[in-house]
């Protein structure tokens, strides 16, 4: 059976990727907070942010401190960390269902306001054609290519 002496990598190489990310993490959020996108969407993926910045410290714990010599500690923080990605999958869940929510209002509203233009444009025609001709209005006419070319002889 392998014995494990000490954690599984050293605290200088955990360390650093997970401050870096933690980091972005932190800057995400921030811009979040200006950005514009619907209040439901800024609440989930705050959340979302806010559960994986709690993952990092676990993360570096996990595998830069605590050594399987202590199972206690070792089980429970794997636990933990396991629950925290179930809490962050479920997140995804969450704001996968909630842009279906947004994009199918979107799509009703843009009927919605499709079918005012296409009444708006219909009463703009009819009131047009309601006017009297001010002025003679050319006709047009549907003519025939060949005709064209038979009616016109190319300037020398």
């Amino acid at each position: 059976m392998l014995a494990s002496v000490g954690p599984a990598l050293p605290l200088w190489a955990v360390l650093p990727p997970c401050l870096l990310l933690m980091l972005v993490l932190a800057g995400y959020v921030m811009a979040l907070k200006e950005a514009n996108v619907p209040e439901s969407r800024r609440r989930i993926r705050t959340a979302g942010s806010i559960v994986m910045m709690m993952t990092q410290p676990m993360v570096v714990y996990l595998f830069a401190i605590v050594s399987p010599n202590t199972p206690r500690k070792f089980m429970l923080t794997w636990a933990m960390l396991i629950g925290l990605l179930c809490m962050l999958v479920f997140l995804a869940l969450v704001d996968v269902i909630n842009n279906m929510r947004l994009h199918s209002k979107m799509k009703n509203d843009l009927r919605v306001e499709m079918a005012s233009i296409k009444t708006d444009v219909s009463k703009i025609v009819a009131n047009k054609q309601e006017e009297p001709a001010g002025e003679p209005r050319p006709t047009l006419r549907l003519t025939d290519a060949n005709e064209d070319d038979a009616d016109t002889e190319p300037e020398r």
